[in-house]
């Protein structure tokens, strides 16, 4: 009884070996794929492939406008996974799961931008930008109702400027900080995001206590309501264009989700 159960093992064990065996084989072949040159490995297609990447090619030069040369480089990036898919059974029709039409319209398609392809700089700058705008807007509306233009606000131009600017560099990075790729832990201790805030609090009475001097009025007076609010939607307009040529995901109060 003893001697049929080491047997057995010993057929299992076998097979162990030779499954591995097998794998490791197929795998030394798909990294050999990897190496070939586009050239090489259209000869490696199939019949049915090959009439595929045949009428792939000739969508993209239709819908794209592209040139045969273009065409045929945006192909060429496929053949790797192709041939690899080949090998183990899968067609390109069944590995995309679609027809060359609808396969060249998806390669044609723009990628939707991720959050975590756009830089710390384009977030600080679209929010520094928002806060901006919002700071003005607000002592501008203020400042309409107010009877004596001249003292609608306390807080200079330049100030204005600078708590926007810095509220909203600030607000990037606690998004940074708390929301860590789109993660609901937190990232680091909530002492250290309270002295965070406390040193950006103190800096900006710094800021207030230095540009309230009376000589520094000069190059931050405060501005009567309408221009505050014109120097506003100039901010927002501004923040606009930043967005949309950056393609800028979330915002300070809707961050994008990092992870996805």
């Amino acid at each position: 009884m003893a001697e049929k159960k080491t047997e057995e093992q010993a057929k299992i064990d076998t097979n162990k070996q030779e499954k591995l065996k097998e794998k490791v084989i197929n795998q030394n072949k798909d990294d050999e794929v990897k190496q070939m040159q586009p050239a090489e490995l259209r000869k490696q297609l199939s019949n049915k492939n090959s009439d595929y990447v045949f009428r792939l090619q000739k969508e993209l030069e239709t819908q794209g406008k592209m040139s045969h040369e273009d065409a045929q480089k945006r192909v060429d990036e496929l053949l790797n996974d192709l041939v690899i898919a080949q090998r183990h059974g899968q067609p390109a029709s069944t590995y995309y799961n679609m027809s060359p039409k609808l396969k060249a319209a998806d390669m044609l398609k723009p990628k939707k931008k991720k959050a975590s392809d756009i830089p710390f700089w384009q977030y600080a700058t679209d929010n520094a930008l928002f806060y901006v705008a919002i700071f003005f807007g607000l002592f501008g509306l203020i400042g309409l109702f107010q009877k004596n233009d001249k003292y609608n606000s306390q807080m200079g131009v330049l100030t204005l400027l600078i708590v926007g600017a810095s509220l909203g560099v600030f607000m990037t990075k606690y998004n940074d900080w708390v929301l860590p790729n789109g993660s609901k832990n937190r990232k680091i201790p909530w002492s250290k995001l309270i002295w965070g805030f406390v040193l950006l609090m103190g800096m900006l009475f710094i800021c207030f206590g230095v540009l309230g001097l009376p000589a520094l009025q000069v190059i931050n007076p405060a501005l009567p309501g309408v221009y505050n609010l014109i120097i506003a939607a100039v901010a927002y307009g501004i923040r606009w264009l930043f967005r949309r040529h950056y393609e800028i995901i979330g915002s300070a109060f809707s961050p994008a989700d990092k992870s996805k």
